[in-house]
């Protein structure tokens, strides 16, 4: 099943606090616009000039922001800004945090090179739809920088505790890497150089699958540039680097494995109006006015806390809309009449909110075909609630749709029953941050093609 091996890691030659922290960057697909100019800004060292990079007037295909990021990774490992770890090794993670309930909470997991495999073979499991333009995207990063910038995240059961008890023994020993990230979470890496420990981690995994918790753009890029390199030296070896790609791996048990929703808002339609929507949404579901204004903080807390009261239970949603600046909570109704609204034939599937949402309320009722939701024509993702009602109070889009989490048993049977949810349907926290360890995909010494 999964193969993983120690590998050379490449890091900031600053190793502490704040003179790491302001290199590092969230993934790219949590990084706005502006949060990408202060990033850029922050330090002309920071990862986000590789990992994300900018657009610029004139650029063509023999100057553009993959050949800057080529560029600017090859001087940062002349300069010995970034520097390779003495030899392979696999990384231990810690991330603590504040949960939202108040509590502080603690990660652990590790960073391996992971064997890739098709979807086909069963092996790697992924749990969402991918998106065409951020493929594109990470593909072209990884044939500029021939390297793993930022690890994907990948899940296992492990019910006999196997993994904790090896980085017990990892974590008590001298750390290589400490820092604290933009959103609060302090982060803490060792490396796992004992024989003994790699050889427990590795068979931690090795009768396992592997869920795709997040990153399923970069690994999908990384099948692809392995068929790239294929195609271009046949002859390379099947321990060459283009057959593995970053990961962190956690158990699924831990209790630091926080699952968090993302929010669908919606602009451009053509003749929009409150009524006519909540018409045909009655044909499927109970709706329900909420009284309380919330324009008003406390009515906003008090809507959401509403939608919270469903989780686990029929599919609902928290619809808020620009037109009348109101809230309202969408419960499908048992005898509601799905046919024609086309859901998935698979009943891990139809159970799911977010299937609910998009096959019912996106599509069916409001028009927007698979494509149009893939290609965000008139959809926007947002992960924080307040953030999504905003938005939606100031204008910017006609109407939101708040969602629950998805309970982590339902991701695993989608990914069991070799289905795929609707994209963005998961948001697995604390994501971890580029440029704290990275892997070469052609290692110095190693053949390349």
């Amino acid at each position: 099943m999964a193969e993983i091996v120690p590998f050379r890691g490449v890091r900031y030659a600053a190793t502490r606090g704040r003179a790491l922290g302001q290199l590092l960057a969230p993934p790219y697909d949590l990084v706005s616009l502006e949060q990408r100019d202060e990033l850029l800004r922050r330090s002309p060292e920071n990862i986000a000039h590789v990992a994300i990079g900018e657009e610029r007037a004139g650029d063509g295909p023999g100057a553009n922001k993959y050949t800057r990021a080529a560029e600017t990774w090859a001087g940062w490992m002349q300069q010995g800004v970034l520097r390779r770890d003495p030899g392979p090794a696999l990384y231990a993670l810690e991330q603590a945090f504040w949960a939202p309930d108040g509590r502080q909470a603690r990660r652990r997991g590790f960073l391996a090179a992971v064997r890739l495999h098709e979807f086909s073979e069963g092996v790697i499991v992924p749990h969402e739809k991918t998106l065409t333009a951020p493929r594109a995207d990470r593909l072209e990063i990884l044939k500029a920088v021939r390297a793993n910038l930022s690890p994907i995240i990948g899940l296992y059961r492990d019910e006999d505790r196997t993994t904790s008890r090896a980085l017990e023994a990892v974590t008590a020993g001298e750390l290589v890497a400490e820092t604290d990230s933009d959103d609060g979470v302090h982060h803490r890496l060792w490396r796992a150089e004992q024989p003994d420990v790699v050889a427990a981690l590795q068979a931690a995994v090795a009768d396992k699958r592997i869920f795709i918790a997040d990153g399923h753009h970069r690994y999908v890029s990384g099948l692809a540039y392995r068929k790239l390199v294929e195609a271009q030296r046949p002859g390379l070896p099947p321990d060459a680097g283009h057959n593995y790609i970053l990961m962190f791996l956690c158990p699924m048990s831990d209790p630091g494995l926080m699952l968090y929703p993302t929010h669908r808002l919606v602009f451009g339609l053509k003749d929009f109006s409150v009524e006519r929507l909540t018409g045909a949404l009655e044909r499927y579901f109970r709706v329900e006015t909420l009284p309380e204004d919330i324009r008003r903080p406390a009515g906003r807390a008090w809507a959401i806390a509403k939608l919270s009261e469903h989780f686990g239970k029929s599919s609902s949603f928290l619809m808020v809309t620009a037109e009348d600046q109101k809230a309202r909570v969408l419960t499908l109704r048992d005898e509601a009449d799905l046919e024609e609204a086309e859901l998935p034939r698979n009943e891990t599937l139809r159970a799911l909110d977010v299937t609910v949402l998009h096959s019912v309320v996106l599509q069916h009722v409001l028009g927007l075909s698979a494509s149009a939701q893939e290609n965000q024509e008139s959809l926007t993702y947002v992960r924080d609630a307040g953030e999504a009602v905003n938005r939606v109070l100031s204008g910017e889009h006609q109407v939101g749709f708040l969602v629950n989490p998805t309970p982590m048993w339902q991701v695993q049977a989608v990914g069991d029953a070799g289905e795929t949810m609707p994209q963005k349907s998961t948001f697995f926290y604390p994501r971890l941050q580029s440029g704290l360890v990275m892997r070469e995909v052609f290692e110095p010494g190693t053949p390349s093609p």
